[in-house]
């Protein structure tokens, strides 16, 4: 066991248990179980940087609450914890290893999220669908008329459906009152980071609505183009529910396109995670120039440009998260979320008019004071975009009292 204990990125937000606050630890690679912890416990874990000694943590544990911190019981946390792979170890990488190798050995990548996020059923499933489009926020049932032009790209959440399911609603209608392309390129944020700024993988996506087709040939000739390893990080893809939410409804609007309209159009996915371009805001420097990020640019254009069948691209994203849950140290106040959406949606307004180098600037000029998580992906979409004006088509905040928290995320469409 190590004297200097090192916590791997955890998400932590607070649960009421028989009348208790206790802290939850959620593994965004879901790599290991939730584990719930109490707040002085959870004090103890904010030490565990692989930077404090344990001699350090049970001084400042004693600085903390007036109290001592022994030993036996200090290792028996750091025991716990590396027990179920919260820890940096020998222990924990090699579980990593073999899930890693379990993944690249399945033909298709399996739903991660089915069964809690949205239905297992089919049946259900297209029920629950069918109710974010009825909700009083949701954009009503889509048209049978006859289909509109394929937009060329669309902005949609990737927050759960429970929260954003009328938000959903507005971006996939326009899909299902639509043509309908053969290609959708897929952006999603990549919430466990990442050291390739994009990764693909070359699986097919199951989901309960049929397995979704990745257009192999495509992403090797990307993989060629760009001479950049997109599949180093394959795994990443294992749980990222940034994407699985996408084609989830990809497959839902096939379906119901089908139904309504009579059209059935078989398509491919490129699916295309993300990883932060944070460095390059701290920096103030534009996520093109740095060269693995912008030769990806160039070749992905390349290919879009010579493909002679209809592509729409998908950045499935959300924007701004605040509150104590991300690291607010206030409580969320009206006055707080009013400015929120006042700065989201001067971004939304650079975003439609995809001003690039504009959108970068209103993320950098405060650090990115409001974290959003979508901006390398809708970055990525504005460079990959050669014309067009986005319409925005809902906005929306989903705030979580048990957290302190706020999420917000947008539907958009571009011509």
């Amino acid at each position: 066991m190590t004297d200097y204990p090192r916590l791997r990125p955890v998400e932590a937000f607070p649960v009421q248990q028989e009348g208790k606050t206790l802290i939850c630890l959620r593994d965004p690679q879901h790599l290991s179980q939730p584990l719930a912890v109490t707040p002085a416990g959870y004090f103890v874990l904010s030490h565990f940087d692989g930077g404090h000694s344990l001699v350090d943590i049970q001084e400042a544990y004693c600085r903390r609450f007036g109290d001592l911190l022994f030993g036996d019981d200090l290792r028996k946390m750091i025991e716990l914890l590396d027990a179920h792979y919260y820890l940096y170890s020998e222990r924990f990488l090699e579980h990593r290893g073999k899930i890693i190798e379990e993944f690249r050995k399945l033909p298709n990548r399996l739903p991660a999220h089915v069964g809690t996020v949205y239905k297992q059923e089919p049946e259900a499933l297209r029920s629950q669908l069918d109710s974010y489009f009825q909700l009083p926020d949701g954009p009503g049932e889509p048209g049978d008329g006859n289909p509109q032009p394929t937009p060329k790209a669309v902005v949609a959440p990737h927050i759960d459906f429970h929260r954003g399911g009328a938000c959903y609603a507005w971006a996939y209608k326009e899909l299902v009152q639509a043509e309908g392309a053969d290609l959708y390129i897929l952006l999603g944020t990549s919430h466990c980071g990442g050291q390739s700024p994009f990764t693909s993988v070359l699986k097919d996506f199951v989901t309960p609505l049929g397995t979704v087709e990745t257009d192999k040939k495509f992403v090797r000739e990307l993989q060629k183009s760009y001479g950049g390893d997109l599949f180093a990080e394959e795994y990443l893809h294992r749980t990222e529910h940034s994407i699985e939410f996408q084609v989830v409804f990809l497959a839902y609007v096939a379906w119901l396109r089908a139904e309504r309209l009579k059209l059935k159009k078989p398509f491919k996915i490129v699916p295309i995670l993300v990883s932060s371009f944070h460095p390059m805001v701290q920096n103030r420097t534009l996520p093109e120039k740095e060269a693995r990020v912008g030769d990806f640019f160039r070749a992905m254009r390349e290919l879009i440009k010579n493909e002679t069948r209809q592509v729409c691209l998908i950045a499935g994203v959300d924007l701004a998260h605040v509150g104590m849950q991300f690291g607010d140290r206030e409580p969320l106040t009206v006055d707080f979320l009013r400015w929120v959406e006042q700065e989201d949606r001067a971004l939304i307004d650079k975003l439609a008019a995809l001003d690039s180098e504009g959108f970068f600037h209103e993320v950098a000029k405060d650090g990115d004071r409001r974290r959003i998580c979508g901006f390398s992906p809708l970055y990525s979409l504005m460079q990959l975009l050669d014309r067009g004006a986005g319409r925005c088509l809902k906005y929306s905040q989903a705030f979580t009292q048990e957290t302190g928290s706020a999420v917000t995320f947008t539907s958009m469409v571009f011509d």
